[in-house]
């Protein structure tokens, strides 16, 4: 076993979902092994999907060895071949593994199946009268049924005695505990989830001087932005807020629209380049971001690199990232969140949490630097 077959295709796009968190981590994770030990890489990914450039131009460039997964299936490359696998992301097809002698490394990022799996406001984001029905069914008479499936089906998968978990929390972690309590606590590595973007040169970036609050991630009902909405528009009514609001990653646009009183205050974008959001996450006055549920949290951080402020909810692991550096917000109570953005308006608070975001940041930013290097480090340190 000299060499890791790392699983790109968790960073090719899951459905409509171009990017996404753990893509994001995946590209990085893959890149500090490239760099660290390309002779020992082996790329597995669809070479008729989409692909970062620079994750393509990466491959070529170190020459990494690669394989089309339309060529030749995971289960028959690790039959012929003594390489450790590494994926990170679970995926159910994982299960065929459980019977070779490889090693499986999963990142599980979190068991949001389990922990948050159904809300009121779900039925909102449904684009047509098909999915409104399956969101219903899901919602009451299917529930307990699809939660113990999901429940089962990583029983099954953590019982095989060639996997081990890499989790990206301490609440990851414990969540894991929590639902199956057979696992072993010693052997659930947590390695926080890297960086993923970098600052742009300030003089390159483009300057946005209308004041406008960001509310990104948009098409996922988990992600809560239908609540902050209407947020928003309870204010704008109350005239207590002239603020503009920009919405990033709405692929339907009708979602959003038809639901909105207060049109002419909101901008909704689809998904942007990563030098656009950086830009927004520079110049927004403050992201809202009030998440049902996170393994790690990647918006609040990331965009308090800039001191930008944020509205979050308190819920799974967005306490212990962002600790005091945030201000947060119950996230099924559209009055709370209406509230926190009214704190938020006066200066003297929106300075306070912008400092804190900055030293917030600085202290996550340096573990994510020194768990990337432990996570690659520990994942070399299984080969022979």
């Amino acid at each position: 076993m000299n060499k890791i077959l790392f699983d790109l295709r968790a960073c090719q796009p899951l459905g409509h979902i171009k990017f996404h968190g753990g893509g994001m981590y995946g590209y990085v994770v893959f890149e500090e092994l490239c760099k660290t030990t390309p002779e020992k890489i082996v790329a597995y990914w669809d070479k008729d999907r989409f692909l970062e450039q620079s994750t393509k131009q990466l491959i070529e460039d170190l020459q990494i060895e690669s394989i089309n997964a339309k060529e030749k299936k995971l289960v028959d490359i690790l039959k012929e071949h003594d390489y450790l696998f590494y994926s990170p992301l679970y995926f159910k097809e994982y299960h065929q593994l459980s019977n070779l002698s490889s090693p499986v490394y999963v990142t599980i990022h979190g068991l949001r199946k389990l922990e948050m799996n159904r809300d009121s406001y779900e039925i909102k984001y449904a684009t047509n009268i098909l999915k409104k029905i399956k969101c219903i069914a899901k919602q009451t008479f299917l529930y307990n049924i699809i939660k113990k499936r999901f429940f089962n089906e990583y029983v099954d998968f953590f019982k095989q005695k060639n996997v081990s978990i890499i989790t990206v929390s301490n609440h990851s972690k414990n969540s894991l505990l929590f639902y199956y309590p057979f696992l072993d606590e010693k052997k659930i590595k947590v390695f926080y989830s890297p960086s993923t973007s970098k600052k742009e040169n300030e003089n390159n970036q483009k300057q946005l001087n209308t004041k406008y609050y960001l509310i990104v991630s948009a098409d996922r009902w988990l992600k809560n932005s239908l609540r902050a909405i209407e947020a928003f528009d309870l204010l704008i009514d109350n005239k207590q807020t002239d603020a503009s609001v920009i919405i990033v990653g709405a692929s339907s646009e009708k979602i959003f629209s038809k639901k909105i009183r207060n049109k002419n205050h909101f901008t909704i974008k689809g998904y942007v380049s990563k030098k656009e959001l950086e830009i927004l996450q520079k110049n927004a006055y403050a992201l809202i971001y009030p998440s049902l549920n996170e393994g790690f949290g990647y918006p609040p951080i990331e965009t308090m690199k800039y001191g930008t402020p944020v509205i979050a909810s308190p819920f799974s692991s967005i306490p212990e990232i962002c600790a005091d550096a945030v201000i947060y917000a119950n996230p099924y109570s559209v009055e709370e969140i209406a509230m926190r953005i009214l704190m938020i308006e006066k200066e003297s608070i929106r300075n306070l949490y912008s400092e804190r975001a900055l030293n917030q940041y600085s202290i996550i930013f340096q573990k994510q630097t020194e768990d990337l290097r432990s996570l690659t480090n520990y994942l070399l340190g299984q080969l022979k």
